[in-house]
């Protein structure tokens, strides 16, 4: 343990010396963006070679900002102060000090796009990147000495979204230096024209956007080394535009001059003339482009140049062309005729002919595409197609992409493929009936994207089964499946179109196609068996987005070999009918399915108890009514993925689910590796259960109501690897949940209510070193001395965790919120805890050092204070004595004729009282104290009110006679009134006998005020507590003592 500690340094992922910036271990990159800086931090380092400050709130950047950082390689500080921002709020201005870089020798990036800046600093000449897009940089007369600069981006400076009011300028002389120069980007700036004196080095020119209106002869012809060339979108095409539009002159198109492009030895490969207004192109326009590869010509005019131009004969290297959104306005052509020279194109590979807008795609269509033996990809979207004959495709044999999505084919065999000709004319008549007199067009809203030349790019797609080994973190889509089985396949897309049902006849000519999209039609109609014939290569089908009843279990038993994926999601139609019955027992046919797509079906109720397949393997099964399916009182569908037997993938995500019942998580395939029950309403889940999951590698339980974790382990499984519990409730990690996770590499614990972890119950995966990825932004941390040692774990451990300096932030105490937790110096806590022990010591010492001085001066005056004070607390009144009215503290009232209560008077009360060596009480007796001449009423009076308190000594009449003489009754009557008369309860009744007759007014008594009332005990030990009660009711006002609830009737 001493040596993993360690060792532990050494490993961590991220280093806090420049916080709130991250930094790499070796403190060579700082990145410091997405956060509220508003000064450049002060950053003393020889080691770090690239800094970030992209976002945030600074404003200014002085001449010594970067000073500390000598040796600084890349420098980014973009998107500070936006000129959207800039023209909304005048606060934000960016100010960059001319000679701000000037220390900085070894910069080589340079990134200031964003920041409204107005001129440009100086720049040192060991510069290769700069770039200032989407500033307020648009007279440009000199730059500094930068021979090395490579790439230089300058667009978006002067257009309609940042505007300057005047043409963008840029001086030859710029360029005059800049032999180096590779990539230079001047779009969107409202350029007029070719700007000249373009170095010859120049490999990449953008001049997109701007309002060029002519292309003159041999405006690139020094640039030899020039591959790529855009000027799209100079005098755009503004019918249906959906962004402002701004036209050439009188509607002009882009002028161009035969030699335009003209270079000795051009080596340009990517040509764009896109959104031009083009209608045809001069003779010999494209002659000298003998290396041009790609060329975009879409969103131009080009319908009857694609018709009849000779152009394309020129065009006789290019491998890729874009013809999409030429169409003519106002005008849907009956066929698509294309020119004959568009043959001579021998190793084009990607036609792209979309927006073109014709009716039909016959043999004569196509008989020029039979000379292009590598064509690949054939693209007809959005053409208002109604009749095609696919059969004529396949003499095309590397043909293997043909999009016809987004037209009007509805029963396509009939008027496509070898049928009779009586049927093939009958339904075609009744096409033509919907597709005559078009002199309208639907409105095309067309948006100025980037054309996707990317399209012809490969890429290598891993293999979509080991897609959860090589990111475990995401689950395979549909797309992912559709990327695998589909790459380099025969596809065809049929999307968007106005099939409204199937049989054999309409795959008449896709005999061969290996991937099939009829997503998005019309077809309302039960499969049976028969509609697929011939589709003996079929691997994926998509039929989402149909009205498709699924009823039958013959449905595509024609392709039970060979189908692998099967998209029948948002199928809702019939499956949202009351009362009607659903079967999916056709899966049970189809042998070779591996992934199935049920999602968004509405599937709730009246479906087959049970999904039966033995080879499936992804199921989606999201966006249906699980809630209902497994309600409490209903265990119809306890097993209803059971007999899925090879399943390793479920998703039962957005189903409405608020618990998962112990019996439906162990009635799960025992196969399944990933399981996601996501977007639900879980309050609760069976973790006690997971383990009869034994193979279970992956659980997402992201975006539900879980507010706690059991306490107990679970046994999660050796191969358990990731769980997201992301956007739940949770506010408290037990330490034993973990315990047998041994194995988990992800965690996702974002979006919760965690407050704090305990350092000492710490989850297993924190510190076995498996966890490799841990989420904890978006929680409401406490940040303390007692959770300080949180930080340090934070920023020493080896786990990656995203977003860790800029959204793992204190919640808790408030003056902490909102800064990063990484902020917490446990040093700082140990000064504090310092501090305080430093506090309580002095406190002690000056106490034990004054505490014996005031006792030796003031003890005996301290020691009374307290006492007078705690006899007021208690409830003591003050003595009587000679500043007092009373001459008494009692009178003792009894019955002087009964003997024993006489002797017991004399021989224990007096004594106790009078004689006692505590308090001495001044007692009236009548034998005693009372003034002989005086009458009997007057003696009594003066007794009872020159009293304090009046003691009634009670007992029962001696030989059966009367309890109470006439001097006890007399003297009751006056305390009575006394009380009365002045507020004061003075009587106190002591009972000498257990069988005194129980009189209301005594019941009352010890119910009103239960310490004025005492009995003499039989038990002498008892007798000391006695004398004390009878001390505290002689020395203490009987209000006092009082029951609160009652007494304010008496008082």
């Amino acid at each position: 343990m001493v040596f993993c500690n360690t060792l532990l340094p050494l490993v961590r992922t991220i280093n806090i010396i420049f916080l709130p910036c991250d930094t790499d271990v070796n403190a060579t990159t700082v990145d410091c963006s997405d956060r509220p800086l508003r000064h450049v931090p002060f950053i003393q380092s020889t080691t770090v070679v690239s800094l970030n400050l992209s976002r945030t709130k600074i404003q200014q950047v002085g001449k010594h900002a970067f000073a500390g950082v000598p040796n600084l390689h890349t420098l980014k500080i973009m998107g500070n102060c936006q000129p959207r921002r800039a023209l909304e709020d005048r606060s934000c201005k960016m100010y960059i000090h001319h000679y701000a870089f000037k220390n900085l020798l070894k910069l080589t990036f340079l990134h200031l796009s964003g920041n409204s800046l107005t001129s440009i600093p100086w720049l040192p000449e060991t510069l290769r990147f700069l770039d200032l897009q989407n500033n307020h940089i648009f007279h440009i007369t000199h730059l500094s000495r930068t021979p090395n600069l490579e790439e230089l981006f300058l667009s978006m400076n002067c257009f309609y979204a940042n505007p300057c009011n005047q043409s963008f300028y840029i001086s030859e002389r710029v360029f005059s230096g800049l032999d180096k120069l590779k990539n230079l980007t001047l779009g969107f700036n409202n350029l007029t024209s070719v700007p000249r004196g373009l170095p010859p080095s120049l490999e990449s020119l953008d001049l997109k956007e701007n309002t060029i209106t002519e292309v003159l002869d041999r405006a690139f012809s020094s640039l030899t080394m020039l591959k790529s060339l855009n000027l799209e979108w100079n005098c755009q095409r503004c019918d249906h535009a959906a962004r402002p539009c701004f036209p050439c002159p009188q509607n002009l198109p882009l002028k161009l001059y035969p030699n335009s492009f003209y270079a000795k030895n051009s080596s340009i490969m990517y040509l764009s003339l896109r959104g031009n207004s083009l209608k045809t192109f001069p003779e010999g326009l494209f002659k000298p482009l003998k290396n041009l590869k790609r060329l975009d010509l879409s969103d131009n005019l080009l319908a009857y140049a694609i018709r009849n131009g000779t152009f394309f004969s020129e065009l006789r290297g290019l491998t890729w062309i874009s013809l999409i959104y030429n169409y003519e306005p106002l005008r849907t052509f009956k066929d698509l005729i294309l020119s004959p020279h568009i043959g001579n194109i021998s190793g084009l590979q990607y036609l792209l002919l979309s927006g073109n807008f014709f009716h039909k795609l016959s043999i004569q269509s196509l008989s020029v595409l039979y000379k292009l033996k590598n064509l690949m990809k054939l693209e007809l979207r959005m053409n208002f197609i109604n009749t095609c004959n696919l059969t004529d495709l396949k003499q095309l044999p590397s043909l293997i992409y043909i999009d016809l999505s987004q037209n009007m084919l509805n029963f396509l065999p009939s008027c496509c493929n070898s049928i009779p000709e009586n049927m093939a004319q009958t339904s075609c008549h009744n096409e033509n009936l919907y597709t005559q007199h078009f002199p309208d067009q639907p409105r095309i809203v067309r948006d100025r994207e980037v054309t996707s030349v990317n399209e012809i790019r490969e890429s290598n797609k891993l293999n979509v089964m080991e897609l959860v080994e090589h990111n475990a973190s995401q689950f395979p889509s549909l797309l992912d499946f559709r990327n695998h089985f589909c790459r380099h396949k025969l596809t065809f897309d049929l999307s968007q179109n106005d099939i409204l049902s199937l049989n054999k006849n309409v795959f008449v000519g896709m005999e061969n196609a290996v991937c099939l999209d009829l997503s998005f039609n019309y077809m309302s109609q039960a499969l049976k068996s028969g509609q697929f014939d011939g589709l003996k290569n079929l691997v994926l089908l998509n039929l989402s987005y149909n009205r498709l009843d699924l009823y039958y279990n013959a449905a595509f038993s024609e392709l039970k070999t060979t189908l692998k994926v099967l998209d029948v999601s948002n199928n809702e139609f019939h499956f949202k009918m009351r009362g009607m019955g659903h079967r999916l027992e056709f899966l049970q046919n189809l042998t070779n399915l591996e992934v199935l797509s049920l999602a968004n079906n509405d599937i709730g109720m009246r479906i087959d108890q049970r999904l039966i397949s033995s080879s499936m393997k992804y199921l989606y099964f999201n966006g249906n009514h699980l809630d209902i399916m497994w309600e409490s009182d209903n265990n119809k569908y306890t097993h209803f993925f059971q007999n899925l037997t090879n399943l390793i993938y479920l998703d039962i995500s957005n189903n409405g689910l608020k618990s998962v019942s112990p019996e439906v998580l162990c009635n799960l395939p025992r196969s399944i590796q990933a399981l996601s029950i996501s977007n639900n309403l879980l309050n609760y889940f069976p973790w006690k259960n997971i383990s009869a999951l034994s193979n279970l590698r992956h659980l997402d339980l992201s975006q539900n109501y879980l507010s706690y974790l059991p306490y107990k382990f679970i046994e999660f499984g050796a191969n358990f690897s990731l769980l997201d519990l992301s956007h739940n409730r949770l506010s408290f990690v037990p330490a034993d949940f973990f315990r047998k996770a041994k194995s988990l590499q992800y965690l996702y614990l974002s979006h919760n209510q965690i407050k704090e972890l305990k350092h000492q119950y710490l989850p297993a995966p924190f510190k076995n070193g498996a966890l490799q990825e841990l989420t904890l932004h978006a929680n409401p941390f406490k940040c303390d001395c007692d959770t300080s040692w949180f930080a340090d774990f934070l920023s020493s451990t080896p786990v990656h965790i995203p977003y860790l300096t800029t959204h793992v932030h204190c919640d808790y105490p408030e003056s902490q919120q909102g800064h990063s937790i990484l902020s917490i110096d446990q040093r700082s806590c140990q000064d504090i805890y310092g501090s305080l022990a430093f506090l309580v010591c002095s406190f002690l010492a000056l106490t034990f050092t004054v505490l014996p001085l005031l006792k030796h001066l003031y003890g005996w005056d301290m020691w009374y204070c307290l006492q007078v004070l705690w006899a007021g607390h208690k409830g003591y009144s003050q003595l009587a004595g000679t500043d007092s009215e009373y001459h008494y503290d009692a009178f003792v009232v009894f019955d002087t004729r009964n003997t024993a209560v006489r002797d017991w008077v004399y021989n224990e009360l007096i004594v106790n009282l009078e004689n006692s060596d505590h308090r001495r009480f001044c007692l009236c007796l009548e034998e005693r104290d009372w003034i002989p001449g005086l009458s009997c009423i007057e003696n009594l009076h003066s007794a009872v009110y020159n009293s304090v308190k009046t003691v009634f000594v009670l007992s029962s009449g001696s030989n059966g006679g009367e309890t109470v003489n006439g001097v006890i009754r007399q003297a009751f009557f006056m305390v009575q009134q006394r009380l009365l008369d002045e507020k004061v309860d003075a009587a106190v009744l002591v009972l000498l006998d257990e069988m005194f007759p129980k009189l209301k007014y005594l019941q009352l008594r010890k119910r009103l005020c239960k310490k004025s009332v005492l009995s003499w005990p039989r038990n002498p030990r008892a007798q000391p507590l006695f004398w004390n009660k009878m001390r505290m009711a002689l020395s203490s006002d009987n209000l006092k003592f009082y029951d609160n609830n009652i007494s304010e009737s008496f008082v």
